[in-house]
């Protein structure tokens, strides 16, 4: 629990020998990666003393804290086109952090515990900048390493099948096998070591709606053990279908897939970022962060999509990797981080009891991302930043006034930050988002309360003050619009889509039937 400059030594390696040599098997728990350089027999005194002497105490992350997994925030899997593409969108920022030299470089390097692409068309796949420069992958290695349904198609995808989506993956993991262990590239020890694991993928087409649910199963299956007292918690960021586009208006196939996806995804892990394409495309261009390359692995369509989505992931990756901070300032300002639990209340915490509902869904997480430019600051500049984020910035259509809660995190450079700081510690900022224009906190339901949390952060090397969200569970037109197209096919149609639809129906209630604030006790 020391700080690096606390230490008697100057990297991890030497300090565990230095102070913690004779607890092998906590070592051996914590830090499996480091066993054979920390017990390897050189002369362990010599070792520490020539540690000493070259590295200097630095406030920057050392390579064995980059290295190493335990700890860090996400285990990030892309899983089909769209998962694919905003992965490399992710990696792309990191590395053009790091070629610029910004300190903000460690917020993806201290709070990535790993990746992995996964799809089942392979042209997707060789597209990817996680193909081509991440792991230099021929199309013969992405064979093993990235398709699903290994042997059992032709690699051209899974087109709007959903159900062939799920049957691909289920493939893999029959008779006994495990790819995991067999084939992928999906790190088990990295996803152990991970606080989180976050799934990055669209319910439009067949392979991240369907194999995305399975997969997550899999790996609290196959991979977690399931003696924890505390799951470790899972999340999927979800692009949903657009509005008002091919996708969304003929057929009804990406809806009934948006609908079945959610439900299924809502089973399998506990939060559920929507993003919507309409809200991506039409947020300022103040959030959109630098993305050098980014041109040439993702499509035109969706290269400005994915940078707000990119900056919201950003700043959540911050919220819990404190050692690319400034300490002293972040101290000074009473500065704190959060967990990924710490975003949000499960369901159970806040839904009405029904002994009748098939499982307990995932909590809804509306993801809002806004920006204040200023030299100094107000109620009212504050104001306006809540309702830049919260109305101008919102990467999902939803009313915030109908949400159960919210978890906030205001961030920006030290000397902007020490005069924000005065306004979140006497709640004036809290009071804001309470407000009747915002969360609405008066207008509740018998004696049930709205729980706003705001968190605030020193961010070097920015210039202006951003304001990151998540609401949860508020009313969301786009999912409502989804919901009732699919009720009326329940009950009309006669193909194999409403087939489909009534086959999981007793799943989709449990999910719908918690969104708005009418459904708190």
């Amino acid at each position: 629990m020391e700080r690096t400059e606390q230490w008697d030594s100057g990297t991890l390696v030497g300090h565990i020998r230095a102070t913690h040599l004779d607890e092998k098997e906590s070592i051996e728990m914590m830090y499996p990666e480091l066993v054979s350089d920390i017990f390897d027999g050189e002369n362990i005194a010599d070792r520490n003393k020539q540690s000493e002497i070259q590295t200097a105490p630095s406030e920057i992350p050392t390579d064995d804290h980059m290295d190493s997994a335990y700890g860090k925030k996400w285990y990030l899997i892309g899983v089909g086109g769209a998962g694919n593409n905003i992965l490399d969108a992710v990696l792309l920022r990191r590395d053009t952090l790091e070629k610029n030299n910004e300190q903000r470089a460690v917020i993806w390097n201290g709070g990535l515990a790993g990746q992995g692409s996964l799809n089942t068309n392979i042209s997707e796949l060789e597209q990817t900048y996680y193909a081509q420069e991440e792991n230099k992958y021929s199309r013969n290695d992405l064979l093993p390493n990235c398709i699903i349904g290994f042997g059992k198609h032709d690699y051209a995808g899974a087109g709007f099948r959903w159900d062939l989506g799920r049957d691909l993956i289920e493939a893999d993991f029959a008779d006994g096998g495990n790819p995991f262990q067999e084939r992928w590239d999906i790190k088990q020890q990295r996803l152990k070591d991970s606080q989180a694991v976050m799934f990055i993928h669209s319910v439009t087409k067949g392979t991240g709606c369907g194999a995305t649910p399975v997969l997550a199963e899999m790996i609290r299956e196959r991979v977690l053990d399931d003696d924890f007292v505390v799951q470790k918690p899972f999340f999927s960021s979800i692009v949903l279908p657009s509005r008002g586009r091919r996708y969304g208006d003929f057929g009804g196939r990406a809806k009934v897939n948006g609908i079945v996806g959610l439900t299924r995804a809502s089973k399998a892990v506990d939060a559920i970022i929507p993003f919507d394409n309409q809200r991506l495309s039409s947020v300022k261009e103040e959030i959109n962060p630098r993305i050098d390359r980014l041109d040439e692995y993702n499509p035109p369509q969706y290269e400005s999509l994915n940078k707000p989505l990119v900056a919201f992931l950003e700043a959540f990756t911050m919220s819990s990797v404190p050692q690319f901070l400034d300490r002293e300032a972040t101290m000074s300002i009473m500065g704190d981080v959060f967990d990924p639990a710490d975003s949000f209340r499960p369901v159970q915490d806040k839904y009405r009891v029904d002994p009748e509902r098939e499982y307990t869904p995932a909590v809804i997480l509306a993801p809002v991302l806004g920006r204040l430019r200023g030299s100094s600051f107000d109620r009212s500049k504050l104001e306006i930043l809540c309702r830049n984020a919260l109305f101008q910035n919102k990467l999902a259509e939803f009313d915030p006034t109908t949400a159960w809660g919210g978890t906030f995190l205001l961030y920006g450079p030290e000397e902007k930050m020490q005069e924000i700081s005065t306004y979140i510690n006497n709640g004036v900022v809290s009071d804001i988002l309470a407000g009747d224009e915002f969360l609405d906190a008066n207008d509740t339901v018998g004696s049930e309360s709205i729980d706003i949390h705001v968190n605030q952060l020193v961010t070097p090397h920015l210039d202006d003050i951003f304001l990151w969200g998540t609401l949860w569970n508020p009313k969301i037109p786009p999912l409502e619009e989804m919901y009732d197209y699919a009720k009326k096919l329940k009950e009309e149609g006669n193909s194999e889509q409403a087939e489909n639809i009534r086959g999981v129906w007793e799943h989709i209630e449990p999910l719908f039937s918690c969104l708005g604030r009418e459904n708190m006790p």
